[in-house]
């Protein structure tokens, strides 16, 4: 009987500090403190880079070279800036891709770039230094606010079909850009 005695009194035991818990409001911590903060900011970058000055957008680059005779090359430029406003020191790498002409032009006409310096004239570099595709130059990488200039000699060959003569050139050129990891301090 002592031991049934001792098994209700601890039963009301248990059931007096469990009472006892859920009537008392609060936080059982032992050290509670609130600190304010201040309100915080979070700014995200926008991902600009210009074209010729124009923002860049998903459809192909267009270059004007203008008319062409047999025999003879047009220069054009293209220029490309980091305009990204971001905070830290982003970096991007643009790259080339396509400049394999269209519309019965293949074989009939080379198109050949070259990164230049920011008022070279096209026309003034050494035709050595093009690189013709598959060959795309590598294009330095561009620091925010940085600007590239690329150059493109296209030539059409003397032994081009008179049909041929008076047809739009297309030639496809895509642009990418790609943020780089940053450099280490």
């Amino acid at each position: 009987m002592k031991s049934l005695r001792a098994l209700k009194a601890a039963g009301l035991i248990i059931a007096a500090v469990v009472l006892g818990l859920m009537t008392v409001q609060g936080s059982y911590a032992l050290w509670n403190a609130a600190v304010p903060s201040n309100a915080g900011t979070v700014q995200s970058a926008n991902f600009s880079i210009l074209v010729n000055r124009a923002e860049m957008t998903g459809t192909p680059v267009i270059l004007n070279i203008g008319e062409l005779a047999r025999g003879t090359a047009a220069y054009t430029s293209l220029t490309v800036t980091n305009n990204v406003n971001a905070s830290s020191a982003l970096r991007i790498q643009p790259s080339l891709s396509g400049l394999v002409p269209t519309n019965n032009f293949a074989g009939n006409l080379t198109v050949k770039t070259v990164p230049a310096a920011a008022g070279v004239q096209c026309s003034a570099i050494a035709a050595a230094t093009y690189d013709a595709a598959p060959r795309i130059p590598v294009l330095p990488t561009l620091a925010i606010g940085g600007t590239q200039n690329i150059c493109f000699k296209v030539e059409l060959k003397s032994s081009t079909p008179a049909n041929l003569l008076g047809e739009p050139i297309d030639i496809p050129i895509t642009l990418n850009v790609a943020q780089t990891a940053p450099t280490p301090k």
